[in-house]
């Protein structure tokens, strides 16, 4: 197994996809990472800004950043979750229009792609990614490299 050309080909595909996303974003004005931000906020009830950052492995002042520009264009808002050091993010009503059209542009994205690659292909994709990522979670040696 040449484990090179493995991982530039799986790396190569990952930048494929984040292209994809990052061409969506672009289109709105908005960056990679504020597309994925936004789109956690929107599948999510309840998410504080920590869980974002460790979602997208994101540094807090990275995700801040993005957050804050959201407050500052009135899209986003901070409510007091279950201690008031706990703050969650929710769409304003303008933030709701604003991203109503993004979000309804990377769902159709994300439905056409994986429709063409079919169910099982989808299922088997995910376990391996799964497993890899388990690999990687536990390989002690990034671990301390990652700390």
């Amino acid at each position: 197994m040449d484990h090179k050309k493995i991982m530039a080909r799986l790396n190569r595909t990952m930048a494929t996809i984040d292209g994809a996303y990052a061409a969506i974003a672009k289109k709105y004005g908005l960056t990679y990472n504020g597309l994925m931000a936004a789109c956690l906020i929107a599948d999510t009830t309840a998410i504080t800004q920590k869980q974002i950052g460790d979602a997208l492995q994101l540094s807090k002042s990275t995700v801040h950043s993005i957050l804050m520009d959201f407050v500052k264009q009135d899209q986003v808002v901070f409510t007091t979750g279950a201690n008031k050091k706990e703050k969650y993010l929710l769409f304003t009503e303008a933030g709701t229009a604003f991203f109503a059209p993004v979000l309804k542009e990377t769902d159709a994205f994300e439905e056409r792609i994986l429709s063409a690659l079919g169910e099982t292909a989808c299922e088997q994709l995910v376990r391996t990614a799964n497993e890899l990522e388990e690999i990687i979670a536990h390989d002690g040696k990034i671990k301390e490299e990652l700390q």
